[in-house]
């Protein structure tokens, strides 16, 4: 009863403390469940105009749809698949286009289905669609009975996610087909369009060039502001645009390479399996041992100018048959080499065969009785062999010429007749063979008298990598030079005090995954987070470690500073400075050039500078003069323009500078071709428009990349 008291006493007290229970408990709902008010900001990954991008079915699909390559690799591409997706089905829903479910079927299943189908499901033995497989895929859809095909092993795990992806990449791909066909159409060349272009393609002349290379300037007598390269980039502002804001990187790498103990290590392991291979007597033992200590065999015999030429001359000359060779080094690994045979064999020989295709049981039973009795007809009587080979081989590379083959070399053919053909068989004899293609009917005709001995290898490799106590003594060097350093500028003077490179990434927005030379992964994604929460000039106090992707030997510890912060819009001289500061160069070396050679003759300017003069035919419709002068459309304007006879103004051109004289006049008559020159100028203006839909779509639409931000944020 006390208690009940001092509650009623308290009661004012008692209603705050549940009243602030429960706000937590929703307010914490909503920030972490998935469905609450705050949840679906971590669920969408984007947003392509008024469509969000799901996050769930995002990974959903990913995980279904992809497998094998790179990861982050199969990311973006399935992130740019849903953007284009989009972006086209918001501008089709506009134009009022679709595809409706017969269109989509007949695009899935139709005689002539979707280029998507047939990428997906080319039986890589033929090269040819696989019907039958589609087939099935489709009678499972219609009865509703693919989760039942998928229990019986039938069809893979995850053809459902697979093929609910495959239909979209269908409907994106038909949706903006028909758009590329709306806007071609659209684009049509009249008639006075078309004449000009006709006229103009038989308006050809001659003309003669010279072109002064702008290496006949030294650098050192150009001076580049960055007033001139800020002028360059307000002349051309489209090709300095950022299309959203990204970060430029500086870096020093510590490269992870094995040392001469690494390598000491590797060649006692090797000394070690070699003296094991030795005891193996059989072919089949060698072949074994071989691929069970990461090695290889091929059961094919080799010139000496097939094999490495690091042991060529011994395999051919010194190893007994039977010996391992080696250890010996060959690029970037240790290797063993073991010799199973070594023969002296003819250099081609000529057959014929009689092929019965068989796979199972059933048809190497019924090959085998059709090649008996056709063995019976041949040895009573050669001369059937020809007409029988047209008649039931069903090799189509030979059955129309008899069943022969001739300058067949060693190895070309498949194993069990390559032995027959060349070793154990003779010339005229008859023999039944049986291959992975079926059974064969064979005759050898003949082989050739000249010879070459051929040796039979199988290898064990070992590649030269570093081990972990050298991975741990550089990833410690690279802590040591990273503490203490502040800044960016302490980092580059202590890299430079060392002579160490210090590398610099293009512009790289948040969701990059990829850094060149380096490689792709969760490293580079971590550089990306840290660097957008960086400010210009500071360092990362983290170590980046990138892994080889063949060998997954750590191969680069790297550390990374901010070099630039580069906002959405056009970039600073700053920004691009490196690669634009070449050209700016050139460019006023041409203006350099053009004041010191303005009215002189053609043959005055190739003595001065030790050049020829050239000839060349020029028409207003070509996109070069010659290969000697490439892509310069500046040069063939004025090569078009130039009086007869007379010399043109230096042009400064992209290479060097042009001076042009004309020798010809251009042919002036009206081209009764204008169909063909309309077609010509419509297939060219409709190709243009129907492969620029879609990035003109990009530039105007309303695109959020949110991907890495929630990624950061984890």
């Amino acid at each position: 009863m006390a208690l009940i008291g001092k509650i009623r006493d308290n009661t004012a007290l008692i209603l705050f403390v549940i009243g602030g229970a429960i706000c937590l408990f929703v307010f914490q709902e909503m920030s972490s469940g998935a469905n609450g008010p705050l949840g679906p900001v971590e669920q969408a990954m984007g947003r392509v105009g008024h469509q969000e991008i799901d996050r769930a079915d995002f990974e959903r699909t990913l995980s279904g749809a992809f497998s094998g390559g790179d990861a982050y690799q199969n990311r973006d591409q399935l992130w740019q698949f849903y953007v284009n997706e989009g972006l086209v089905k918001e501008e089709a829903e506009n134009l009022g286009l679709s595809v409706s479910e017969f269109e989509l079927n007949d695009l899935e299943f139709g005689p002539t289905p979707s280029p998507i189908i047939t990428r997906n499901l080319t039986d890589p033995n033929t090269g040819q669609l696989n019907r039958t497989l589609l087939s099935q895929i489709q009678g499972h859809i219609d009865n509703g009975t693919l989760k039942d095909a998928v229990a019986n092993g039938e069809l893979n795990p995850n053809i459902e996610t697979i093929w609910k992806y495959q239909r979209r990449e269908i409907v994106a791909t038909r949706l903006q087909e028909k758009m590329g066909a709306l806007v071609s159409k659209a684009m049509y060349a009249p008639s006075w369009q078309a004449q000009e272009f006709a006229n103009n393609q038989i308006a050809s002349r001659k003309v003669a060039v010279v072109k002064i290379p702008f290496d006949e300037v030294d650098n050192s007598d150009v001076e580049v502001s960055d007033a001139d390269m800020q002028a360059y980039i307000d002349e051309n502002r489209s090709v300095f645009v950022n299309r959203v804001e990204s970060r430029q990187l500086s870096y020093v790498s510590f490269k992870v390479e094995a040392t001469a103990a690494d390598s000491a290590k590797i060649r006692t392991l090797l000394g070690e399996v070699a003296t094991d291979w030795n005891k193996e007597t059989t072919e089949s033992g060698d072949s074994l041992f071989a691929l069970a200590n990461r090695g290889s065999y091929a059961p094919n015999y080799l010139t000496a100018d097939n094999l490495s030429p690091v042991i060529a001359d011994a395999i051919m000359n010194d190893v007994a048959i039977g010996s391992v060779y080696g250890p010996y080094v060959e690029g970037n690994a240790m290797k063993l080499a073991k010799l199973i045979d070594r023969k002296v064999i003819a250099d081609s020989a000529s057959t014929r065969h009689i092929l019965r295709n068989a796979t199972t049981p059933d048809q190497f039973k019924e090959a085998n009785r059709v090649i008996d009795s056709l063995m019976n007809v041949v040895q009573r009587n050669r001369g059937k062999f020809a007409s029988l080979a047209e008649t039931f081989s069903q090799d189509p590379g030979s059955a129309s010429n008899g069943g022969e083959y001739e300058k067949v070399t060693p190895g070309q053919f498949v194993r069990p007749f390559d032995n027959v053909l060349f070793r154990t068989g003779s010339v005229g004899q008859l023999y039944k063979i049986r291959t992975s293609y079926g059974v064969h009917l064979v005759e050898i005709l003949g082989r050739s008298r000249t010879t070459s001995t051929r040796a039979k290898v199988a290898y064990i490799v070992e590649p030269i990598i570093p081990s972990s106590d050298t991975e741990d003594a550089v990833l410690a060097e690279a802590q040591v030079f990273l503490n203490g350093k502040g800044n960016l500028t302490e980092l580059k003077a202590a890299a430079e005090a060392a002579g160490m490179e210090v590398s610099q990434t293009t512009p790289m927005p948040l969701s990059a995954y990829n850094l060149p030379g380096l490689g792709s992964g969760q490293e580079v994604k971590d550089m990306m987070c840290w660097a957008f929460s960086a400010d210009e000039g500071d360092v990362s106090g983290i170590v980046y470690t990138f892994t080889d992707p063949q060998l997954f030997y750590e191969n680069n510890y790297v550390l990374v500073g901010l070099e630039d912060v580069l906002p959405a819009g056009v970039a600073t001289v700053a920004a691009v400075k490196e690669n634009l500061e070449p050209i700016v160069r050139d460019l006023k070396k041409g203006e350099k050039i053009s004041g010191m050679i303005g009215g002189k003759s053609l043959s005055d300017l190739a003595s001065q500078y030790d050049l020829k003069v050239d000839t060349v035919t020029s028409n207003p419709t070509l996109s070069s003069l010659s290969a000697g002068i490439g892509n310069e459309p500046k040069v063939i304007a004025a090569a078009a323009a130039v009086a007869t006879g007379a010399v043109s103004k230096p042009v400064v051109g992209n290479t060097g500078v042009y001076v042009i004289q004309g020798i010809t006049e251009p042919t002036s008559s009206t081209s009764g071709n204008l169909p063909g020159a309309r077609q010509q100028i419509n297939t060219t203006i409709r190709l243009q428009a129907a492969n620029s839909l879609l990035p003109a779509l990009r530039v105007g639409a309303d695109i959020e990349d949110d991907r890495a931000e929630v990624d950061c944020r984890q």
